[in-house]
């Protein structure tokens, strides 16, 4: 799928999805797991914690627009289009290949990197003892990726997962996984050290792979979610209301979530700890922290995105000097009626525009509003049950 290049903010909604708190100004509409999201036009700071090589952050880096960590390793977006990678390099999984460019997506694995490519295709490099950087033959319109132990994923545009690599029972010996077979109508993926998760279009996750400490047995009754991220060997899962989910091992109490966490709108697992970003733009921290991983810098705020790593974090700043993200807030579909809340500038005009399908060429415009600088709300008297969304600045 041919990303499209957009001059104006804007974000995207899918009435068939859960979707939580979303807010981005967007030069490249990026699918991602089919829940629509961007590239953001701004660049942000980034802010590392923890120990070990991945909280060495280059010191000339700029620009970032998307960050992943590794086990021990840090892979980051460029706004224009370049990766950046540091931290451990024992299997060169921070040797960015060269002539890498026009990327709109990066994942980090335990000693591998993916990157995503506007026209769908995915590029690997690191260790690849397993294939895990071994990039199938004929791989394309992929439009989600996901790094994990020694294997990866990728999510094609048909909502449908391939994986390469392999996984360990917990032994030294590897083997290939097969996929379940109910693994269509996928919007997201997760990889963790030899497991993997899958969001579906209504809400619920599915999960295969190594269980010996549960992190493959979904909760009963889990619906709603909007964010899934595995950890190396849990999970933690973001629900539309705002709150966590977590399971799998708990031995440093990452799969319990804190008592009173709300508010959320993302979510990082690593190896034993989660990081997770408030509504606020501050940050949650549990689990393991002897390292220093959860122990963020006081006073920190503005966080646009979160990644964690085994002995690290890292957060990515919004540059307050800039022009603010388009934000848009509570979406919601009842009774055939699709709305939106939008944080307006004054001066600015705010439009609803709508797809029936993504590769249509066209999308629908709705009447446009002027924004007065408060939350306002955008509404569509008739939407179809499986109809895309998008919020414009103009």
């Amino acid at each position: 799928m041919k990303i499209s290049k957009r001059n104006a903010g804007c974000v995207i909604i899918h009435t068939g999805w859960a979707i939580s708190l979303l807010w981005q100004r967007c030069k490249l509409l990026l699918v991602v797991g089919c829940m629509l999201a961007s590239v953001p036009s701004f660049a942000g700071s980034l802010i590392a914690w923890g120990s070990g090589l991945g909280t060495n952050i280059p010191p000339a880096l700029t620009n970032v627009t998307s960050i992943a960590a590794g086990l021990e390793h840090c892979v980051v977006l460029l706004t224009d289009g370049s990766v950046s990678a540091w931290g451990n390099n024992s299997y060169m999984q921070t040797n960015v290949p060269a002539g890498l460019s026009n990327i709109v997506a990066v994942s980090g694995g335990s000693y591998h990197c993916l990157a995503l490519n506007s026209n769908g295709l995915v590029m690997a490099w690191g260790r690849t003892k397993h294939g895990q950087s071994t990039v199938p033959d004929g791989l394309s319109n992929v439009i989600a990726i996901a790094a994990g132990g020694e294997h990866s994923l990728a999510l094609r545009s048909d909502r449908t997962v391939i994986n390469w690599g392999m996984y360990s029972d917990g032994s030294p010996n590897y083997f290939e996984m097969p996929l379940p077979a109910d693994r269509t109508n996928i919007i997201a993926i997760a990889a963790g050290a030899d497991h993997d998760l899958l969001l579906k279009s209504d809400g619920t996750v599915s999960a295969w792979g190594l269980d010996q400490d549960l992190q493959t047995d979904v909760p009963d009754g889990l619906s709603n979610v909007v964010k899934i991220a595995a950890g190396g060997y849990h999970n933690v899962v973001l629900a539309s209301n705002g709150t966590v989910v977590g399971w799998g091992r708990d031995n440093w109490g990452q799969s319990e979530v804190p008592p009173g966490v709300s508010n959320l709108v993302a979510i990082a697992a690593g190896n034993q700890h989660n990081v997770g970003l408030l509504s606020n733009g501050t940050l949650v921290a549990w689990g393991y922290g002897l390292d220093g991983q959860t122990m963020f810098p006081a006073g920190i705020s503005n966080v646009l995105a979160v990644a964690a790593g085994q002995a690290d974090s890292l957060a990515l700043i919004a540059d307050t000097s800039a022009v603010p993200p388009l934000r848009a807030e509570a979406p919601a579909y009842v009774q055939g009626v699709f709305s939106v809340s939008v944080q307006t500038q004054l001066g600015k005009d705010y439009r609803l525009e709508y797809k029936d399908h993504l590769d249509d060429a066209i999308w629908n415009e709705l009447p446009s509003q002027s924004g007065d600088g408060t939350v306002m709300r955008l509404t569509t008297p008739s939407a179809a049950p499986q109809r895309y969304f998008r919020v414009r600045e103009l």
